[in-house]
């Protein structure tokens, strides 16, 4: 991880299962903007779910895709937000959100407002569907993110 920004992914107990290194701001040609340890799988985890699952019960999941767009959530005050480490959801975390939610639970899936972020909304939502209330939240202009949002506008979508 020399010369990138350590992001700690912790599992549902909480326990540190690896480090995904961010390249600060744009990486040279040929180097990745993530890098994670070889050996882990990100479909296997979510992103804050250690944190997330102690949030209420009555307050919706907020499911978005980033690292950046989870911190930027939680530090305006929506504490209960996942993210995928992408834009598409695995049978392992489709399974860890079924865990944590229940047929009551609301899901709102915040994903980014471009072609990847589209493709990965649509499967999702059928998906999660089965087994609890999933909205979706659509960004107004194409390349939105959640973690272009200010602290109102994340009050007024998520809280």
């Amino acid at each position: 991880m020399a010369e990138r920004i350590a992001i700690p992914i912790h599992d549902p107990a909480g326990n540190v299962v690896a480090y995904a290194g961010r390249w600060p701001g744009e990486p040279p040609e040929g180097t990745p903007k993530y890098k994670l340890p070889q050996g882990f799988r990100k479909s296997l985890e979510l992103f804050n779910l250690d944190r997330a699952s102690k949030e209420r019960t009555n307050t919706p999941l907020v499911i978005v895709e980033g690292f950046f767009d989870c911190m930027k959530l939680h530090q305006h005050g929506c504490r209960k937000v996942v993210a995928l480490m992408g834009s598409t959801l695995s049978p392992a975390q489709e399974e860890l959100i079924r865990k944590h939610t229940n047929r009551h639970s609301q899901v709102v899936l915040a994903l980014d407002e471009d072609e990847a972020g589209q493709a990965g909304r649509d499967d999702i939502v059928c998906r999660l569907s089965r087994f609890c209330f999933v909205s979706v939240h659509q960004f107004e202009k194409p390349g939105m993110q959640p973690d272009q949002l200010s602290a109102g506008e994340v009050a007024e979508s998520f809280l």
